[in-house]
């Protein structure tokens, strides 16, 4: 009867049976292996929430570039060259310096 039985689980869950067949090899050692076991699955656990929250951060942020990019482009076009002040940004330039110094 035993046999039968194993070998109808085996037929429905292989994966099952093959786990229950590693925990019983380790029954000997089942005082430090499970419980490691255990512990190395709940890293693994907060590890991935982590990392789903450092990608739903990451999507955020690159959609955040997105639309301030469009919005930029949208909405400030480039100067021409002759209404930029270049002797004005470098005297702002110097004038922030020397303040600072």
């Amino acid at each position: 009867m035993k046999q039968f039985l194993g070998n109808i689980a085996q037929r429905l869950a292989p994966r099952t049976v093959s786990n229950l067949r590693k925990l019983n090899a380790l029954d000997p050692q089942l005082g430090s292996g499970v419980p490691q076991l255990i512990s190395y699955e709940r890293e693994v656990r907060a590890l991935r929430r982590e990392v789903d929250e450092l990608r739903r951060e990451n999507r955020r942020v690159a959609e955040l570039y997105d639309v301030f990019f469009h919005w930029a482009h949208q909405n400030v076009g480039p100067k021409p060259t002759s209404e930029v002040d270049a002797a004005g940004s470098v005297q702002r330039v110097a004038d922030v310096l020397s303040k600072d110094a």
